[in-house]
């Protein structure tokens, strides 16, 4: 692996739930937001190398009665520079995808 960060969160949901509801949940939650994206499909780093995106996933542990949420992102661009530039640039005003549209890698 190159460079990224893969966190895995747990939580206790309030009423019962399914891996489908949770996914839906989030999709709906970020569905007006550029750098998000949420699949079924589990993340991995190496789907966010050079880009400003956070790739996330959640599942219902149906044994354990746990909500698992997982989430990757690239760690110099959505961890460092990029979340930088994107806060900046609303901050001033400007389009929040302002200078992140293309992937950050080298070499």
């Amino acid at each position: 692996m190159t460079r990224g960060l893969l966190a895995t969160c747990y939580a206790r949901p309030r009423e019962t739930t399914s891996t489908t509801q949770l996914i839906d949940l989030l999709a709906d939650f970020y569905i007006n937001e550029p750098f998000i994206v949420v699949s079924d499909r589990p993340p991995s780093t190496k789907a966010t190398l050079g880009s400003n995106s956070a790739h996330l996933t959640a599942r219902f542990d149906e044994r354990t009665g746990w909500v698992v949420v997982l989430c990757a992102i690239d760690n110099l661009m959505k961890g460092a520079s990029g979340q930088a530039i994107q806060c900046a640039n609303l901050m001033l005003g400007m389009d929040e995808t302002l200078g992140l549209a293309q992937a950050a890698v080298y070499p």
